[in-house]
């Protein structure tokens, strides 16, 4: 054979085991397809708004409510009175602090029912025990010693809870006869005060109560909403405002968030919606009103209760606008092979197969695909399974490998 020849057949022999030998050591990279769940977000500060309904007082009278906050009443039931004739404005004024402290002491735990103790008995029972601990002391029978001290201790208790109820009963008699007096000082007339609807009952306002109807509430923008922390920071309650109705029906969140937020979000899209740190609810996006700048007001409504949900009117929220669960998948690592999207799996014996996935959410660097999920019948390849270990890089194995 020509010398020539045969150095070329050399060279072509070192150059097809240089290739074998790189292939061989060509490194790829896996990664397991795991359960994974994504969730889009935007959170911030915002205001509860609802359909409350004022009450309107009596220009010349005091409100006395018979029903306390948050006590749900219907449409036309008494939820206090209206106490009018001799109008003082200190006499109104002291009025409304003996009443809130004769609420106080009935609340305080301390006033007891008095006429349960006997404190005659008491003391004579307490002479009776101390004779007991004497004569067992003396006699050595320190064991029934013992449990004398013990009944000594809760008769004293129950001397000391007998004087205490009589001082909250004392008390509670004063202020009641003070609270009589001044009501006869402000006048003798006394006008019912009904629930003009159904509701709960609130004496606190705030001026954020709602007055307009929801096509007026859905256009709120955001210049309205930055002019909410004023409103509640210089609010008064006017005399003639007895209190609230709040329709527990249904509320709306109303906020400010950013504009690339809320490019993201579509009036009439459900949501889940978590108030103070609260478990998600089912809410409604009803409006997403941008600004010139950079961001916008939405405003979301909800018919599911939360905690303290009647009551709030400033809370922190986090509206869940987008939610993905499936296999986490490599964006490098998706193929189309026969008009079939999917990803190529490796087994422990390094065995190459395709698996078809149905990509429900591709990012940069990774994708989600469904789970559990069915090829249609004219795909002739399997679906990717959780645990299969994805080939990032399929390149590097043999064409031959990659066709199984």
């Amino acid at each position: 054979m020509n010398k020539k020849i045969k150095t070329v057949l050399l060279i072509s022999l070192i150059i097809a085991l240089i290739s074998t030998l790189s292939y061989c050591s060509a490194p790829f990279d896996t990664e397991t397809a795991k359960i994974i769940s994504i969730r889009k977000t935007v959170s911030g500060e915002g205001y509860i708004l609802r359909n409350e309904t004022v009450i309107e007082n009596s220009s010349n009278g005091v409100f006395e409510a018979s029903v306390k906050d948050g006590t749900r009443v219907s449409g036309g039931s008494s939820i206090g009175v209206t106490i009018s004739g001799n109008y003082n404005e200190e006499l109104v004024k002291e009025l409304e602090d003996v009443t809130k402290r004769i609420d106080e002491v009935q609340k305080s735990g301390d006033f007891a029912d008095i006429y349960a103790s006997d404190e005659a008995r008491i003391f004579s029972a307490l002479r009776d025990i101390t004779k007991e601990i004497r004569t067992n002391a003396r006699g050595g029978n320190l064991s029934l010693a013992a449990q004398n001290t013990q009944q000594l201790k809760a008769l004293l208790e129950k001397k000391y809870t007998s004087e205490n109820s009589g001082a909250a009963q004392a008390l509670l008699s004063e202020l009641e006869a003070k609270k009589a007096s001044l009501e006869s000082q402000l006048g003798n007339i006394r006008e019912n005060v009904s629930s003009p609807t159904a509701g709960c009952f609130y004496t606190s306002l705030d001026g954020l109560e709602q007055k307009r109807p929801e096509k007026e509430l859905f256009a709120l923008t955001t210049a309205d909403i930055y002019k909410f922390p004023k409103t509640l920071d210089e609010y008064k309650k006017p005399r003639t405002h007895a209190g609230k109705i709040v329709d527990t029906y249904s509320w709306y969140l109303v906020a400010t968030i950013p504009i690339e937020d809320a490019n993201l979000i579509s009036p009439g899209s459900s949501v889940t919606l978590s108030i103070d740190e609260g478990s998600p609810l089912s809410a409604t996006v009803e409006a997403v009103n941008p600004d010139e700048i950079d961001s916008a007001a939405i405003i979301i409504k909800c018919t599911r209760n939360a905690n303290g949900i009647f009551e709030k009117r400033t809370v922190n929220f986090e509206i869940c606008y987008e939610e993905y669960n499936g296999l986490y998948v490599p964006s490098a690592a998706i193929r189309i092979k026969d008009g079939v999207t999917g990803v190529y799996v490796i087994n422990r014996n390094e065995a190459v197969s395709f698996r078809a996935t149905d990509i429900i959410l591709q990012e940069e660097d990774f994708a989600i695909a469904k789970t559990p999920y069915t090829p249609p019948a004219e795909v002739p390849y399997s679906a990717l399974k959780i645990y299969d270990d994805i080939l990032v890089n399929p390149e590097v194995m043999r064409e031959s490998e990659l066709k199984k």
